[in-house]
Order: structure tokens, then sequence, then C-alpha cells
């Protein structure tokens, strides 16, 4: 089949079969069987192909640049409960006036390809299906100025997505499980986007355990967070430390040696990363030591095994730290903006920096316009989806995502018979 101008084949096995022990080489244009006395004689195996960009095969996921939202599912309190807010915390209130549209809008319409869910672990189930703030504003049918209140979902336990219980908790996909649904299904039909990544933050879990007083994630909800996620996503779909890591002793170890995935390992992919620095996230890696067999990321200090993500929030304070981490081999989140004051004065020196800083992911309350406040959004000057990291300068046009997002993958079945006999070398 005849290639289009400047996209080629890309080919993979699927599923990944470690027992079979096949793989294909580096230029994926051959299968590399890797025969011994116990291997099958008969193997079974499935090729997929997609045409892809060219440059896919030389931009890799650490060299390109993405927007994304802070917390990505809020939603600004009704103006009764929000009055409530203001009466007792007014700074806070100022902070929270804002809404943004469903998740697949922000996808679909913004081209925003990084999102910010912050979760509570429900574990029994009803813990916040009754917000006590519209009953103290006086709402004698709340459920109707909350259309997108799910109170079947808030009464199932799991991971739910919530900004401030009791008042500040509109959320525009309640749990965590119907984000991620929400995130791949757009995904499985949109296979040619940019790798996605999605940053939690846990707040508190909801427990009878009189040892976590504190209320932070533990050992056990950090297991039913990875449950969820698995529950939804394929976890070929999940770039994973693992996969970075390939042979290399560590993590760290490996980006430092600039083996982040190709763009065309990571198309159709999601990347996940945990927002928490503190107890959390020592948590997590007791559960995964060096994030072997994790699902996330963490933000780790910069030399650490297990460090390939960075957190650095302000990029006027740290513009000249985060462009030596980025050229160092890390993924860096910063923030074009936060608590509205950007947005307030118009003021894009924050966003300025963040873009040239070569961060990977940019946050921003501002993907596009907000009434009330000004003119001020954070979108790429070109308007498109992502756009090639400044800190890099490859030798050919690049592509970010086509027009057409969705691309026919190819499947053939192969039945191959290994020798009998093995040559030694």
């Amino acid at each position: 089949m005849a290639n289009p101008p400047n996209w080629t084949w890309w080919h993979k096995i699927h599923p990944s079969n470690k027992k079979e022990n096949t793989s294909l080489s580096k230029d994926r244009k051959y299968l590399l069987i890797r025969a011994n006395e116990t291997a099958p004689r008969k193997l079974q195996i499935a090729i997929q192909s997609q045409l892809i960009p060219k440059s896919d095969l030389i931009i890799k996921l650490n060299q390109i640049q993405l927007i994304g939202t802070h917390n990505s599912y809020h939603i600004a309190p009704e103006p009764g409960v929000m009055k409530i807010i203001q009466s007792v915390m007014p700074n806070q209130a100022e902070n929270i006036s804002y809404t943004h549209r469903g998740l697949t809008e922000q996808l679909k319409l913004l081209g925003i390809r990084k999102f910010e869910l912050d979760l509570f672990h429900d574990t029994k189930g009803g813990t916040f299906a009754y917000p006590l703030g519209p009953t103290l504003a006086g709402l004698k049918n709340w459920k109707s100025l909350h259309p997108e209140f799910d109170t079947e979902s808030m009464m199932v336990a799991g991971m739910k997505i919530i900004h401030f219980p009791n008042f500040d908790f509109r959320s525009n996909t309640p749990t965590f499980k119907t984000a991620l649904s929400e995130l791949n299904k757009w995904s499985s039909r949109n296979n040619l986007h940019l790798p996605i990544m999605i940053l939690i933050e846990t707040k508190k879990t909801i427990t009878s355990s009189k040892e976590n007083k504190l209320g932070a994630f533990d050992a056990n909800d950090l297991r039913q967070l990875d449950k969820e996620i698995l529950e939804v996503i394929q976890p070929e779909k999940i770039i994973t430390p693992n996969k970075v890591q390939g042979d290399h002793k560590t993590l760290n170890q490996a980006i430092r040696k600039g083996d982040w995935p190709l763009l065309a390992e990571s198309r159709g992919k999601f990347i996940l990363a945990l927002d928490n620095q503190g107890v959390e996230r020592d948590n997590y890696l007791k559960l995964h030591p060096g994030l072997h067999g994790a699902l996330l990321f963490v933000s780790s200090p910069p030399g650490n095994p297990e460090s390939a993500f960075l957190k650095i929030n302000d990029p006027i304070e740290n513009h000249s730290e985060i462009q030596k981490r980025i050229n160092q081999g890390y993924l860096i989140r910063t923030r074009a903006d936060s608590n509205l004051k950007e947005g307030r004065k118009n003021d894009y020196r924050q966003m300025n920096l963040a873009f040239s800083s070569g961060a990977q992911y940019i946050s921003t309350d501002f993907p596009e316009k907000m009434a009330g406040f000004s003119d001020y959004k954070v979108q790429w000057p070109n308007g498109k989806v992502g756009r090639l990291n400044p800190l890099f300068t490859p030798d050919q046009q690049v592509i970010m995502e086509p027009e057409k997002l969705n691309s026919q993958i190819i499947s053939r079945q192969f039945s191959l018979k290994t020798p009998t006999h093995v040559p030694k070398k």
C-alpha cells in the first residue's frame, strides 16, 4: 500500500507475549524469535500495522509540549453555596470561581492533552452523596441546580473526584472511573492523538482505620487506585515506568540517557503521574519500590532511582532550573497561571516563561477566555494541539496531530514454525 507523503508504517506485536520470546527489531522491519530447546515449535503471532507521521520515528515523548487544565473536572459552586464560602473563606471563594468544559469537549474543542484530577477514596460509598452546602444555602430542589451531580454513582464505593467536600463539590465527572472511561473512549476513537497525561492528586481516604488519622492514601488505597485504572484502561495503552526503564538499572538512568519512548510508541496512549510529594508518594514507593510494577510516575528529587517526572509549578522563579532538568532528561509539569490572578490582570508573563522553559506539560485554568475576567487564554500561537519543545531542534518537518486523528489499524495473524535445531554461535 502506497504511503502518503511524510507518513510511514509502524508495526507492533499484539498482544506482546514474553513467554514466546518474540519481538520486532529496532527498525521494526524484522521479527526476532529467540528460539531455544524449551521454546514452542509453533508460534501464533499477531502483527498490528498503522500509518504514522515519519517524524514520529525521531521525536520522543519528552521533546514536545502540551497544554493541560488545572482541576480539569471543576465546576464553580452555585451562587447560594458560593455566598456561604465567601462568608467563611473569602480568599478561597475568589480562587474557585471557574468552570471547565466536560473532558471530551476539552479534548475535542480545546486540544487539552493533560488532565488533573483530585481523588477522595470513599471506601464504603455514600459519604459524598448528600453535600451539606445546598442545605445550608436553603436550596429546596438543589439537584435541579446541579444537573451533573450523580447521586447513584456517589453511593458506590470507590474513588470520587471532588475539590472540597460539601461546598466546592461540583464536578463534570463525579468518579475516577467515569473520568477514565470518558478519556479512554475518546482516545480509542482518535488513536493518533499525542500522549495524554493524567495527573492525580490524592486528597483523603474515608476509612474507619484508627491507624490512619490523617486520612492519607495508604497501601490499600493505592492498590485500589491501580485497580480502578486497569479496570478501564488496557495495560498496553499506558506508558509505565517499567516500559521507560527498559533494560536500564533504574528509571532515572533511562531518562538521563534520553530513553523516553518515541512518538510512534506513544500516540494513542496515557501517561499517569502522582501529584503528591509527601507521605502519599512515600506510600506509593513502598508499594512499588523503584516504581517496579507501578502505573504512576512520581515527582521525586532529581537523581533518585525512581525520578523521571518533576513538578515545578513556578516558571518565573525556576525558569533556568526547568531548562536544566529538561536537558537532563526529565519530564516536567509547570503552571501558566494560578489562583486566577493572571486571568484577572490579562498577564501573560508566567505563560510565556512556561512556554519558553521547555516544560512538557503546562497547566492552566484558562484554556479559553472566561467571561467576566479578561481576554486571557493559554493556547499555542498557531492554535494547534501541542508543539515541538523549543529546547530541541530536529532536522525535518514534525507533525504533531494530523487533522484526521483516527488511523486504521491492520491486524494480521501468522503461524510460524521455529527450527528444530538451533545452531550454536
